[in-house]
């Protein structure tokens, strides 16, 4: 008889991997043994090579100058510079999208920010990416512009992903608030000020990063 079982890819044993590296199940500096990895996770050892690749191309993996690998390890220079890109890309695309998004795109937006803000409190980190990952399509949907949507298939969501590497639990609030308040100022028919309010949010966070000192009005 033949074998029922749905075949396993590459991409599926890199996205079970890609799940355990934002839970910390496989925090960062986590070394990368191929067989292990084939056996802990009851692939064939063939597609974990292919795996790592991609997740090395996401930035997740780093290869070591002995040619091993590990889960990559984000500094806070790593961390600020990665806000700089997701304020730069993000908010250009923000200022295309905010008057074009329309009242269900704004639930949506509105929904998905609340989700965030729940799954940060919680600790659940691969969900609350999964949910950034939704309000971000919105606003790239609403660009309406290829570029822009390759832009956030290639840059974007890399830059997020590596920012996840760099836990400040502390900061989370300043996250899950600047996406709350930037939709509500959407929903007020306001979306220059919805997106200077999203500008505002990074800002806040690189300063935190430098630790400026007396925390930064949000």
């Amino acid at each position: 008889m033949g074998d029922d079982r749905p075949a396993r890819r590459a991409p599926d044993v890199a996205e079970a991997l890609r799940r355990q590296i934002f839970a910390e199940v496989l925090p960062p500096g986590s070394p990368l043994d191929e067989a292990r990895l084939a056996e802990e996770l009851g692939v064939d050892a063939a597609l974990v090579p292919a795996a790592l690749a991609e997740l090395t191309d996401e930035g997740l993996v780093e290869t070591l100058p002995d040619k091993s690998r590990q889960i990559a390890v984000v500094n806070e220079l790593h961390a600020i510079q990665l806000l700089d890109v997701l304020e730069v890309v993000l908010v250009a695309v923000f200022e295309r999208a905010a008057p074009r998004i329309g009242s269900s795109g704004i639930a949506a937006m509105e929904a998905r920010a609340w989700q965030l803000e729940a799954a940060l409190d919680s600790g659940d980190m691969p969900g609350s990416r999964e949910i950034l990952l939704d309000l971000i399509r919105i606003i790239v949907d609403a660009a309406d512009h290829d570029e822009l949507r390759a832009v956030n298939e290639h840059v974007l969501k890399r830059s997020l992903g590596r920012l996840y590497l760099y836990r400040r639990s502390e900061f989370y609030f300043l996250w899950s608030d600047g996406w709350k308040e930037s939709v509500a100022l959407l929903k007020a028919d306001e979306p220059d000020a919805a997106v200077e309010r999203l500008r505002r949010m990074f800002w806040v966070l690189t300063e935190e990063l430098r630790g400026s000192g007396s925390p930064a009005e949000a």
